[in-house]
């Protein structure tokens, strides 16, 4: 580490709140976060293997937040806005993909994807799982085909007539012709999709998180149907700024969202109508309209 580096960390918060890294030309290099800013970025600036990344790094701005949830909302929204060199993983905001089931005429579900912006209510093709990219959601097609024994052309892996190439490895059970009983063949597919859902909403309405630091910042955020809708930031002083988003419906945000209010030492944090389900979040799925909330009539379809 450099004398420059060494001061310059002395003026870092050790606060929540998001890093960016920029270069000597002024460009944007990476978009990190921590519950301690200040210790993060020191964690950067003495690994031996991030060695080629501190060397180019000239100026570090930081953006403290409330809390840890704050902190993790406002790194996946600057790396999709900003498109920092080095968070190559995650700053692209790409269309999601979804796997929808429909039931074809001899009752057996077939699977089939699709890239979406905004998630859809569809009674007659519910969302059987979402993935990142194409690529990721046919990975698991295959894995699933092998592990649960489903049949590849029902999965839209394989086209042509007559029996899928797995049958004649023994691998399927013949549903592609009509040999499999079609309530056992999807009862599998149903297994198989288990984990790859998206959880259903378990609130009634929307709720507020609220997040308060030790130097007294605060901030709240509305959230409906896993959709960030309003972040609100008070300052020490009183400062009051406010920031609303689209109702569009983000699948890094989800799992962040997901992952806090599943934790019951967030409990605390959360005000706004009953739970529908306590105390974790029920496993079925959800496919909405921006305008359409789901509700418990609606999870047996979807």
């Amino acid at each position: 580490m450099t004398a420059a580096q060494r001061s310059l960390l002395t003026t870092l918060p050790n606060t929540p709140g998001v890093y960016l890294f920029y270069g000597t030309l002024g460009e944007l290099l990476y978009v990190g976060k921590s519950k301690t800013i200040r210790t993060r970025v020191r964690s950067h600036f003495t690994a031996r293997d991030e060695a080629w990344l501190r060397r180019r790094v000239k100026r570090v701005d930081t953006r403290e937040t409330a809390g840890e949830l704050g902190a993790l909302l406002l790194e996946s929204k600057l790396i999709k806005e900003l498109h920092p060199m080095f968070n190559v993983a995650s700053r692209q905001r790409r269309r999601i993909i979804v796997a929808r089931g429909t039931v074809n005429a001899a009752g057996y579900l077939v699977v089939s994807l699709e890239a979406i912006d905004i998630l859809e209510l569809r009674p007659g093709a519910p969302v059987l799982g979402i993935f990142k990219h194409r690529t990721q959601a046919r990975e698991f097609l295959t894995q699933a085909a092998r592990e649960f024994r489903l049949c590849p052309k029902l999965l839209r892996l394989e086209t042509g007539r007559g029996y899928c190439f797995s049958y004649h490895l023994g691998h399927c059970d013949g549903a592609c012709n009509g040999e499999e009983d079609p309530g056992a063949y999807n009862a599998r597919v149903e297994k198989a999709f288990d984990e790859r859902r998206i959880r259903a909403w378990p609130y009634r309405g929307p709720i507020v998180i609220e997040e308060e630091s030790a130097a007294g910042l605060k901030e709240s955020f509305v959230v409906d149907n896993w959709c960030l809708l309003e972040s609100r930031r008070v300052g020490s002083g009183g400062s009051d700024s406010v920031e609303t988003a689209p109702h569009r419906f983000d699948y890094d945000s989800y799992k962040i969202l997901y992952s806090f209010v599943s934790d019951p030492a967030n409990a605390g944090r959360i005000r706004g109508q009953s739970h529908e389900s306590a105390p974790q979040p029920p496993r079925r799925t959800f496919s909405r309209r921006p305008h359409r909330r789901v509700d418990a009539s609606h999870r047996k379809n979807v």
